[in-house]
């Protein structure tokens, strides 16, 4: 006889639900010496150009091993790439994560050039528009001109970066609080690819990264608040796939007919 215990539905009725109702984490890359999703069936990130691991001794406070970008031109970028095409995202409306450092920059205009964090065009075709730091060392997003804001960043120094794209334009987050804000047309992704630290021309810089987290809406700013925790953006605790989460939330009406129908019995 199956035997229902309620506590445990209504626990899992309100986990889906609260999973449904606001922006899904659904890939979590932590660079503990691979390249591989925390996520079981997310697709792995694609290394341009090589880069290593190595252990850094202070990433906000903390000793983690880090993906290291290095490259002597910007001929031969050291970045990143993401294949989104398995993770069901809307093109206008994601948010991207990224805990990570500039160490220089082979701009030649020093801090009056810019350094590509996020490119969402199709690899083939890479574009000027998209998520900079810009010049004065600022976080700026780029459209039809500069949006720049935030305090200066300092190359050694590790961020807590969030760029969340919606329809009606971008907001860019530095440690937890608002950077600047972009109304407008936004960085939709184009065939399926997110690149990180990649530019089309010169406007590249070394560094390393920490962390990326992709989710599959914009975030408000009290989620970006709440992913920076106090300054330890850094996972606790296994993600829960969102496979998971769309099968649990199928089978809830189910198990809630099955209750019913047992009280009629009763």
């Amino acid at each position: 006889m199956l035997i229902l215990n309620r506590k445990l539905i209504a626990g899992l009725f309100v986990l889906a639900i609260s999973q449904s109702a606001s922006a899904q984490l659904v890939a979590t890359y932590q660079f503990n010496n691979t390249l591989n999703a925390d996520e079981i069936g997310v697709p792995a990130l694609i290394s341009l150009n090589a880069g290593s691991f190595v252990t850094d001794m202070d990433v906000l406070g903390q000793t983690r091993t880090v993906y290291q970008r290095t490259a002597n031109n910007t001929a031969e970028q050291s970045a990143l790439r993401l294949d989104t095409s398995p993770l069901g995202l809307t093109a206008n409306n994601y948010a991207v994560q990224l805990v990570f450092t500039f160490t220089d920059t082979l701009d030649s205009r020093g801090t009056g050039g810019y350094r590509r964090i996020v490119d969402s065009f199709d690899p083939s075709n890479l574009q000027d528009p998209g998520f900079y730091v810009g010049p004065g060392d600022y976080l700026n997003i780029y459209q039809s001109g500069p949006h720049y804001g935030g305090p200066a960043l300092t190359n050694g120094t590790y961020y807590d970066v969030v760029l969340s794209v919606s329809p009606s334009g971008e907001n860019a987050y530095q440690n937890g609080a608002l950077a600047v804000s972009h109304t407008g047309t936004p960085d939709a992704i184009q065939s399926h690819f997110l690149s990180f630290f990649q530019d089309e021309s010169y406007e590249y810089g070394n560094g390393k990264v920490a962390l990326i987290r992709v989710f599959d809406a914009a975030l408000s700013s009290n989620e970006v608040a709440a992913l920076n925790n106090n300054g330890n953006p850094f996972p606790t605790s296994v993600p829960v796939p969102p496979a998971f989460i769309n099968a649990l939330t199928g089978l809830i009406p189910g198990v809630i007919m099955l209750i019913r129908r047992r009280k009629q019995k009763e």
